[in-house]
């Protein structure tokens, strides 16, 4: 049995309900998944290589994400938003994911979470995203 609060609200994990997926730690109890990480920059990074690694190695799917519309106007240099802000290249879209993680990860509610556990194997993890 883990227990963690996030924000402020006691929660208790049993084992099974920790997961690890290529390097993404997920927590699950009570129909809620939440997502891990260290700190903001650490999940920014992480929400940035997902979509670089979509664009590089499936850009079928990529295109039905972002659409094409967007990959369009990136080609030309010109603004396009995909999200709330609008940008003029795929590198800068890139980019934007760095400072806005809860976008990808916190599907829910978009909001990032303070995340406490003094479980030795996951105490280093300060945020939580819930993902559903």
């Amino acid at each position: 049995m883990i227990v963690a609060y996030i924000d402020g609200e006691r929660m208790v994990f049993d084992e099974y309900d920790i997961e690890e997926n290529h390097g993404l730690t997920t927590l699950s109890a009570d129909g809620m998944e939440f997502y891990l990480f260290n700190d903001t920059e650490e999940a920014g990074e992480a929400a940035r290589e997902y979509w670089e690694d979509m664009a590089s190695n499936d850009p079928a799917e990529f295109t039905c994400m972002v659409g094409e519309a967007a990959l369009v106007a990136w080609g030309l240099n010109q603004d396009y938003a995909v999200g709330s802000i609008g940008v003029s290249s795929l590198q800068e879209w890139l980019d934007l994911w760095e400072s806005v993680p809860e976008e990808h990860f916190a599907s829910y509610d978009h909001l990032e979470r303070d995340f406490v556990c003094r479980h030795p194997d996951y105490s280093h993890f300060t945020i939580a995203y819930r993902h559903n």
